[in-house]
């Protein structure tokens, strides 16, 4: 049956009372707090002694944890019938016997699923959470039971119900009517259910906009950059590592589906509408054995249904980016859709922007663009079953040349470019099996491909005329290409014990390139410039093909109201010219007692895949290969310690410590590596180990009734070993020391807000040639190149640091609701590296030129939501 959960702005047994009784009957007691809380409590007295005699004292204590006191030795309990309390005599006190009920939790007002949704008993002394589709079981004793059902910014729902046969309850919770989509004056419940495991934090969506949009567009990731453990390059280039791990070495999910490349502008941006998106998790530790095939973290993102009820539309105009979104019923209650579209605005003006924010060079041209597409469809199946459809597309372009004729008889000429895009698509049937099982099968395909060009040239140039030349250029590919399939059991054998299981199957297809070149291979003439077409024109194409299978079990008991223990072992087996067996065992356990919590994880995680990353100056590339006969599988052992203090319903604290151990990573050789089906490329790909360690704090506190500040401060250390490169550990791209993020949020009324952030991060290392002779003239006027590295990742860039600032303006009409977004990203005009371009002097000494994206930039964006 359907029913929408009651909301009440205050319930009766949860109001606070003081009271002193001495030689009182049970009957005056129970007046004397009724009146006291101003609530009405009703029974009959034959159902108890009324005149046996009580004495007692409470100071600030629930009305119904007394009523407990007082009538749990005559077998009375009580239950809410609207604004009263209704005592009972408990006729099942005895029964043993257990009583399920399972169903779906819902948005009332758009008939969407509600990820990790609370259901509880009333005094908390058991509970569960609903699933990635809402659904949920809990078993209890038999009897009337008072339930309560909890999500974050929306009402509190309760039911009760009387427990005589298994039964099934789908619940709609009623979200809060409010303008703000930022909660910060709400105390948040916390039941014992919602205590996280080590590894998990659940990523408050409601705070996407504190975070101010960099030209006006909320982004997930940039929400996920703010947490501690998780760390960028400048202003996200580069990816996203997470506790000092590569970023190929996090398991990014839409939808349960694979994304190679999560990142639009550089890392500015994700491929995520924030318009679509559901729920995020964020595993940065050890994670449950459900997930597989990274070493370092999870982010699990969900995208919306489609309303159900009711046709809507959001249609948002910001500096960078123009998007809209429509959803709406198919067949009322039944079946819904969501289609949602974003692209670029900045094409014009970028390359104006970039030279007014810089010291061009004579000449320089810039280019880029992205957009995205996403769709879905769902379908009911009667009561118990569900059809999701889910596609994604996009693509990004991204090209800077410059031609410097400045340096008398020399000339410079440097390009970058590429281009890259993504397809997801999938088919998911899930439902319920019975009470307490539910059954999810997925099907899907993900398609990636990413290719790169960078060109270095220096020209002699006598009478206009080219005499001799020196150039660097290479030319990277990855295109990927999986199908795979997922089933997946949840299974609920009782209130305080769930358990999954499941096996997951991808068929890869990879095509991976490298080319390097330079005027010694006489690709061609020395007065031509070599493209990026006639590099790739050298490469012969193939494919690499391979299997990855996973089996997985897991339990989660919880033995007490802040004890909870998660065991499992995922066996991944992996077949690329080579069978591998790997078990993955994992524990994760939490305990604590009242507002504290004291998380530990250890466990092993394996990876398939692998990325060859370059490293120097220019922009970072990965290429992802797989596990071959020669490239063995990644593995990582992680253990996290952390103690986790809620001080008030206002203001939490936290502290965790993180040690990592890495082997069989991967990097570029010291030589020149070319990827071709003959010349056993996979030996020439150096395979090392690493560690990470550290510790995080985080604080999130209200300072004042209406203003939020929000901490997080990660100290951390980074290495990388290569014996076939350098027998010395070395720090690695992500080791950064000190990473610190600021966020204050002031709410002036219901339509404005006030939002600061401030990132500060110590400086990513990087290589840097030694010699000063770089580009010369030798005696017959030819063009020599030296370079001569001494040290891997022997210097850094500069420290990060930016501060943004914000308004949010929120109108609301008869016809929908309007918000206006204006601010300045990086408000003191901070230049922030994204990498080094090295420059020859007419003297011929070497300097280093910054590349940067954005200075100080304007934030707007105005969004219509009907």
């Amino acid at each position: 049956m359907m029913v929408a959960a009651t909301a009440q702005d205050v319930i009766p047994d949860e109001i606070l009372i003081d009271y002193s009784g001495r030689d009182k009957t049970l009957r005056e007691v129970l007046f004397d707090i009724s009146e006291e809380a101003a609530v009405t409590i009703a029974f009959q007295e034959e159902i108890f002694p009324g005149d046996s005699l009580i004495n007692f004292k409470v100071n600030q204590t629930e009305v119904g944890e007394v009523l407990v006191y007082l009538l749990d030795r005559h077998h009375v309990k009580y239950k809410i019938v609207g604004s009263q309390i209704v005592l009972y005599k408990d006729e099942y006190r005895n029964s043993d016997e257990k009583i399920t009920i399972s169903g779906y939790i819902t948005d009332l007002q758009s008939g969407e699923s509600l990820v990790s949704s609370n259901v509880y008993l009333y005094d908390k002394t058991a509970g569960t959470v609903s699933n990635e589709y809402g659904f949920y079981s809990f078993t209890l004793p038999k009897g009337v039971q008072r339930i309560y059902y909890s999500y974050l910014g929306y009402n509190l729902g309760i039911k009760e119900v009387s427990l005589t046969n298994d039964t099934t309850i789908n619940v709609s919770l009623d979200p809060r009517i409010q303008l703000n989509e930022i909660i910060i004056t709400d105390t948040k419940i916390i039941p014992l259910q919602e205590a996280e495991s080590p590894s998990e934090e659940v990523l408050p969506l409601e705070n996407l906009n504190s975070f101010l949009p960099v030209g006006g567009e909320p982004d997930i990731l940039r929400l996920a950059y703010s947490r501690p453990g998780v760390t960028s390059g400048s202003d996200g280039f580069g990816g996203m590592s997470v506790r000092g791990g590569s970023i190929n070495q996090n398991l990014v999910l839409f939808d349960g589906v694979p994304v190679y490349n999560a990142n639009h502008l550089f890392g500015l941006l994700s491929i995520f509408n924030a318009n679509v998106i559901k729920s995020a998790k964020l595993f940065k530790g050890t994670f449950p054995s459900h997930y597989s095939g990274r070493l370092s973290s999870v982010l699990d993102i969900r995208s919306r249904d489609g309303n159900n009820q009711k046709f809507g539309a959001d249609i948002s105009l910001g500096v960078l980016t123009a998007k809209a979104s429509f959803e709406g019923p198919i067949i009322k209650d039944k079946a819904s859709f969501l289609i949602s579209a974003r692209r670029t605005t900045v094409d014009p003006w970028i390359s104006s922007f970039n030279q007014f924010n810089s010291t061009p060079l004579d000449t320089r041209e810039n280019a880029i663009n992205f957009y995205d597409i996403n769709a879905k469809l769902n379908f009911k199946l009667g009561e118990h079953s569900r059809i999701h459809l889910s596609y994604y597309t996009g693509d990004e372009f991204f090209g800077d040349t410059g031609d410097d004729r400045s340096k008398g008889s020399l000339r410079e000429l440097e390009e970058i470019s590429w281009t890259t895009s993504n397809t997801l698509a999938s088919l998911r049937f899930n439902s319920r099996i019975n009470d307490k099982s539910f059954v999810n099968l997925s099907v899907y395909t993900s398609s990636h491909s990413f290719n790169s060009f960078t060109h270095d040239r220096v020209e002699s140039i006598v009478s206009n005329e080219v005499e001799s030349s020196v150039y660097d250029a290479s030319y990277y590919q990855t295109q990927i290409n999986d199908q795979g399939f997922r089933l997946d059991f949840d299974y609920y054998p009782s209130a305080k014990h769930v358990m999954k299981f499941g096996v997951g199957y991808i068929r890869h297809d990879f095509s991976p390139q490298f080319i390097f070149s330079d005027q010694d291979d006489n690709i061609v003439s020395f007065d031509q410039a070599i493209t990026s077409t006639i590099l790739e024109n050298e490469v012969s194409d193939f494919n690499l093909k391979s299997t990855e299978l996973e089996l997985y079990i897991e339990d989660e008991i919880r033995f007490s109201e802040h004890t909870k223990l998660n065991v499992g072992i995922n066996q991944l087996i992996l077949n690329s010219g080579k069978q591998f067996l790997i078990p993955q065992p994992r524990v994760l356990f939490t305990t604590g007692k009242g507002k504290y919590d004291m998380k530990i994880s250890w466990g092993m995680m394996a990876q398939f895949l692998h990325s060859i990353s370059n490293t120097g100056l220019d922009v970072p590339v990965d290429i992802w290969v797989p596990t071959t006969e020669n490239l063995i599988p990644e593995r990582a052992w992680t253990t996290t310690f952390g103690h986790f203090l809620n001080i008030n319903s206002r203001s939490s604290i936290g502290v965790e410590f993180y040690y990592k151990q890495l082997s069989n990573v991967t990097r570029f050789g010291s030589g020149v590596l070319r990827i071709t089906e003959t010349n056993n490329w996979d030996r020439q790909v150096p395979q090392g180990s690493g560690e990470s360690y550290g510790g995080e704090f985080s604080l999130e506190t209200e300072i004042l009734k209406k203003t939020r500040l929000e901490l997080g401060y990660t100290l951390s250390w980074s290495f990388r070993q290569f014996d076939a490169i350098q027998q010395e550990k070395f720090r690695f791209r992500y080791d950064r020391r000190h990473v610190l993020n600021a966020s204050l949020t002031h709410k002036f009324n219901e339509n404005i807000e006030f939002s600061s952030n401030f990132e500060y991060g110590s400086g990513i290392p990087i290589t840097i040639p030694s010699t000063v002779n770089y580009n010369y003239l030798d005696v017959n006027r030819n063009l020599t190149r030296i370079r001569v590295l001494d040290e891997i990742n022997n210097q850094e860039l500069p420290a990060y640091h930016r501060l943004d600032l914000g308004f949010n303006f929120y109108n609301k009409y008869r016809w929908g609701k309007t918000k206006l977004t204006l601010g300045v990203y990086n408000a003191y005009n901070r230049i922030n590296p994204l990498y080094i371009r090295e420059i020859v002097n007419t003297d011929l000494s070497i300097e280093y030129e910054q590349f940067f994206l954005f200075r100080i930039f304007p934030t707007f964006s105005y969004n219509i939501t009907f």
